[in-house]
């Protein structure tokens, strides 16, 4: 099953970049052509957006906090989501890119420039982490 997005800590690779739009939060959105080859004159027109958001200090009530957060995430997290469509004739790729980035920027776009949405994400994906974690340790049973 695919996900609609992924946060990671690293940086994504892409190289066919289209356009980047700073944030008034400071954050900035970049937007990637994935789109591959389909068959005969068909593509997957695919549109990749990235949002890199630090790890700052402000989003922990304590440093503390703040310490084990950039020890479990690093100092960034990415944001990715991937938007696509199937079976694209090659002439049509940048007609569907531009109305997938419109549709990112119109309805997604205004919910990333929020002031408050760098410390949500990044305290929702530590919150993440420490869950996995959490569930992965395994308790032998005592004899």
């Amino acid at each position: 099953m695919q996900r609609k997005f992924k946060l990671t800590n690293r940086t994504p690779a892409m190289t066919n970049l289209l356009k980047t739009t700073p944030l008034d939060n400071g954050l900035t959105v970049a937007f990637f052509d994935q789109s591959r080859h389909y068959y005969g004159d068909f593509y997957r027109a695919a549109l990749e957006v990235s949002c890199t958001v630090p790890v700052t200090a402000d989003c922990f009530p304590t440093a503390g906090e703040y310490a084990a957060a950039r020890e479990d995430l690093g100092e960034t997290i990415c944001y990715r989501r991937t938007m696509e469509q199937m079976g694209v004739p090659a002439a049509e790729v940048p007609r569907v890119l531009a109305r997938l980035m419109d549709n990112f920027e119109r309805h997604s776009q205004p919910y990333f420039a929020q002031p408050s949405f760098p410390c949500r994400i990044v305290l929702a994906e530590w919150r993440k982490v420490r869950e996995r974690r959490n569930r992965s340790i395994v308790t032998s049973p005592t004899k």
